[in-house]
This record gives structure tokens, C-alpha cells and sequence, in this order.
């Protein structure tokens, strides 16, 4: 059973549990437009605002509620008999009750909470043991050991302190050689951006949420982000041109069955917007560093209106000492003095003891009770009336500020377009400053210049993406039948993966006859 001192971890866990629910429901709701408008990594860092929440420390141990120890009263005289009667002090009458309740409801949390993380221990020590007794060593990339083994459904990245990459027995077959690549740099940049971890201390965090449904939905969310920052990742180091082959690498792979501690390029979590995410514009660094410090500066803000401070530790140190100092006239009345023949009788929950003579005088000795309560001090004199201050006169208003406009229009350039000298084709764009304001001119006839140059070549690269866009259909097209035919995956899991790809070929037919 939880005593009374050990209320104040309690209260603690719970409050912590409730601020971090609260954050994984404002991150859930931002995470879209945090990724649309600063990219997918920034929204990726918005998981670590629980993480922080729920480790906070907890209050100071002084200032936890202190109980009181039971009181002595009454001790009243009569004649020359002193009676004394022992009895716990009073306590609500729901205490026994709401103490049995907590303890009950602590110990169903930390038990669902072990057994939770114990038992994705003990699946991943499986599936590792199981991976890797059926494995051949390919390479050793960065500390990363690359294996195939039959036991792989497709790509993964799995292990913290022995890091590995696992391949299917038939990736070389299934795959080409950039989508091969392609796979291996997504499964690599796991490993580099510490994505294993996180996926620990995601589960450690689901362990103590194990039975917020929210939760749930939230670490779903969680590895749908962490997969598209990587997908970000593994793009700006490969470059655009190799988008196409990545995305016939994740189509490929699509399937369901994923271990919780281990990265998956094949699972169906959010597909399609895996997909989209490739045909958007790459975010500059100047713009995802302004992301990251906006998040930064509001997490921070958001863990100091959750966490649990000194003001209210303050509050509860003044709400024990104004109930002590109330409770203490009314529980220990002032005794008269005691006669010289004393006799002590001491009642204690039905067992009565009976003191005479010096052993009476030696119990109250050993037992002195409180000094009587202060008597509140009068109020203070009434003070004479003092003669109202005489009012100053009003401030005259502050001259109106210059208008802002005409340092804003110095600073917003002029963009023109105009005919530049000279014979070369660069630069197209021209930029200096007249009478003190910036100016960008467009040169026309540079870029009809250019463009002249880039014609022919131009045919010829449209061919290429054309063609490009038709091999890419054919491998989603292949991919969806195989889908549809694959039994082993869950009919929910399918549907959902069929669906996805079903809008992934219609974009892409709509890009095709574009061009």
C-alpha cells in the first residue's frame, strides 16, 4: 500500500503523465503544418517536447506535504485526579479508502507499464536472434554491418550498440542498382541520425502512456515523421535526380509486419505522403534553421507552463502550515495546573493504564504539553486622515512619430527588366543599388540568349523524363498487383497500401500527359 509520504511521487508521475499528454495532442496537431511550412525534420523534432516533459525532476523533497503525528487531547482536572485520554488524531474518513484506491490503480500502471516494454524486449531479442542466425555478411559500411537473410521482409535498420542493415534474399533481383543505393543510404541515415534510440525511448514513453488510446495513435505519428525526415535526409545528399528511383525503393518495399525498435523502409504507415513528400520543393537551410529555433523557443515555453515550478511548491508549503496552525487550538486546549496528589489514567484504543503518585508526575514530566496559542495582536490605531496629495499637472502628449514607410520602401528593392550590355549569356539577373535603394534587373536578352543555347538540349531532356516517368508507372503498376496478390499482409493494411498507390499512379499519369 502507498503511505502518506510517498503521495508526493505519486502526485508527481501523475501530473507529469497528464503535461506530456497534452503536449503529444499539441503535436499532433502541428505537425502537419510545421512540415509544410519549415520540411519534414523540424517536424520530426516536435516528439522530443513529451520526451523532455515527461523526465522533468520532480518537486523539491522539502517541500513535499508533511503528515502530522498524532495529537494528544484533552487533559482536563478534576479535584485532584488528572484524566488523560490517548487517541489517534482525526483523520477523513476516506483516507483509508482513497489510499487502498491509489495504491490499486499504481501498482495496474506499473504493471501494464513492465509488461508493456518487456514484452517488445523480448520480440525484438526474437527478431534479432531470428534475422541473424539465417544471414550472410555483405560489407561493413561506417560501423554498420550490411547482411541479407532470408528472415527480411525488406530494408531495415536495427540495433543500437551492434548496428546492422538487413536486405531480403532476393533484393538484387527485385531491385536495380540506384534503388539499391537508394535503400541502402535511407537505412544508413537511420543508424547516422540516432533514430534506433529514439525509437526506445519512444517505447519507453508508450510504456508509461499504455493506457492513453492517444498514445497510441501519437507513435504511430511518430515513426510516419521520423521515416519522411529521413526520406528529406537521404534526397538532399542524393540529390533530385534520385527521387524517381526512391520512390519505386519505397513502393517496392511497401509492406506491413514491422518490429516497434527497428526502422523499416517497407512499412505502410502514411505512404502516400511519403510519396508526395518527394515531389515537393526541397526547404532551405536558412528557413528549416528558422523552423528550428520558432519550435525551440515555443517547447520552451510550453515545458515552463506544464512543469511543476517553485510557486507551486510555495502554494503547497502555505496550505500545510495555514491547516497546522488552524487545527492546533481546536485539538490541544490549555490544561489547568496539576495538584500535587496526581493520578494519570491513559485510555489507548480500549487498553487502560492507570499512573499514581511519582509515577504520574514522572508521565507528565516526560510528556509536556504545547504552550497555550498567541492571542491574535489588536488591530492597529486608526491614523489621522491625511490631506489628498495635490494632482500634478497632465504630461503633453509626445510629438507623432515619423511615418515607418520610407524606411520600409528603402529597404523592399525595385525589380525591372531591361536590356543589359555586352555579348554574354551571365548572369541573367543584376543586382546593385541607385540613390540609395537595392535594384534587380532582369536582363532580357541574356536569357533569350540562354534559352536559344538550352533548346536543343532541352528536347532531349524532356525525352529522358518522359521516359523516365513511364518506367517509374510500370515499377508502381508491378508493385500494385503484387500487392494485391500478397495473402500474408493484413486486409485492412492492403487495402489501405492499394489505395495509396492507386493515387501515387493517378499523380504520376497527370505529370506523364503534362509533359
Amino acid at each position: 500500500m502507498i503511505g502518506p509520504g510517498d503521495w508526493g511521487g505519486v502526485s508527481w508521475m501523475v501530473e507529469a503523465l497528464a503535461a506530456s499528454a497534452i503536449l503529444i495532442a499539441l503535436v499532433l496537431l502541428a505537425r502537419r503544418p510545421v512540415r509544410r511550412a519549415f520540411g519534414a525534420p523540424v517536424a520530426y523534432a516536435l516528439w522530443a517536447l513529451p520526451l523532455i516533459r515527461l523526465f522533468l525532476p520532480p518537486l523539491p523533497q522539502e517541500v513535499r506535504e508533511q503528515v502530522a503525528a498524532p495529537l494528544v487531547a484533552p487533559l482536563t482536572q478534576v479535584g485532584q485526579q488528572v484524566t488523560v485520554f490517548i487517541v489517534p488524531a482525526a483523520r477523513d474518513a476516506a483516507a483509508p479508502a482513497l489510499l487502498t484506491a491509489g495504491s490499486s490503480l499504481a501498482l495496474l500502471w506499473g504493471v501494464g507499464a513492465a509488461a508493456f516494454i518487456g514484452w517488445h524486449v523480448l520480440a525484438y531479442r526474437r527478431f534479432r536472434r531470428r534475422l541473424l542466425a539465417r544471414a550472410t555478411v555483405l560489407d561493413r559500411v561506417d560501423g554498420v554491418t550490411i547482411v541479407e537473410s532470408a528472415a527480411a521482409a525488406g530494408p531495415l535498420a536495427f540495433g543500437v550498440a551492434k548496428r546492422f542493415v538487413a536486405f531480403p534474399r532476393d533484393f538484387a533481383a527485385r531491385y536495380d542498382a540506384d534503388e539499391r543505393d537508394s535503400a541502402l543510404a535511407h537505412e544508413l541515415g537511420h543508424h547516422a541520425r540516432g533514430d534506433l534510440i529514439a525509437n526506445w525511448l519512444a517505447l519507453a514513453v508508450l510504456a508509461l502512456h499504455w493506457f492513453n488510446p492517444l498514445a497510441w495513435y501519437a507513435f504511430r505519428a511518430f515513426r510516419a515523421d521520423q521515416e519522411m525526415a529521413n526520406d528529406a535526409r537521404v534526397l538532399a545528399r542524393l540529390g533530385p535526380g534520385a527521387r524517381h528511383a526512391y520512390a519505386c525503393a519505397i513502393v517496392k518495399a511497401a509492406h506491413g509486419g514491422a518490429i516497434a525498435a527497428a526502422c523499416h523502409l517497407h512499412t505502410v504507415d502514411d505512404l502516400k505522403g511519403r510519396l508526395k513528400m518527394l515531389g515537393m520543393n526541397r526547404i532551405s537551410r536558412t528557413r528549416a534553421l528558422t523552423g528550428l529555433a520558432t519550435i525551440a523557443a515555443t517547447g520552451v515555453g510550453a515545458l515552463a507552463l506544464t512543469a511543476s515550478g517553485t510557486q507551486a511548491a510555495e502554494r503547497m508549503r502555505a496550505s500545510v502550515e495555514t491547516a497546522a496552525k488552524a487545527a492546533l487550538p481546536a485539538a490541544i486546549p490549555t490544561m489547568a495546573p496539576v495538584a500535587d496528589d496526581v493520578r494519570v489514567v491513559i485510555d489507548r484504543d480500549g487498553q487502560r493504564t492507570v499512573y499514581e503518585g511519582a509515577e504520574a508526575e514522572a508521565w507528565v514530566s516526560a510528556n509536556p504539553l504545547p504552550e497555550p496559542p498567541v492571542p491574535p495582536a489588536p488591530p492597529p490605531p486608526a491614523t489621522a486622515s491625511v490631506a489628498p496629495a495635490v494632482p500634478l499637472p497632465p504630461v503633453p502628449p509626445a510629438p507623432p512619430a515619423p511615418p515607418a514607410h520610407m524606411h520600409v520602401a528603402a529597404n523592399v528593392p525595385e525589380v525591372r527588366s531591361a536590356v543589359c550590355a555586352g555579348e554574354v549569356e551571365k548572369p541573367v539577373v543584376v543586382h546593385d543599388e541607385v540613390a540609395g535603394r537595392r535594384r534587380i534587373t532582369i536582363c532580357t536578352d541574356r536569357i533569350e540568349r540562354t534559352s536559344a543555347r538550352a533548346r536543343a538540349a532541352g528536347l532531349h531532356a524532356a525525352e529522358v523524363e518522359r521516359s523516365a516517368m513511364v518506367r517509374a508507372h510500370d515499377a508502381m503498376r508491378a508493385a500494385h498487383r503484387a500487392m494485391a496478390e500478397n495473402s500474408h499482409l493484413p486486409y485492412a493494411d492492403r487495402q489501405q497500401a492499394l489505395a495509396e498507390l492507386d493515387a501515387g499512379m493517378a499523380e504520376m499519369e497527370a505529370k506523364r500527359d503534362h509533359h
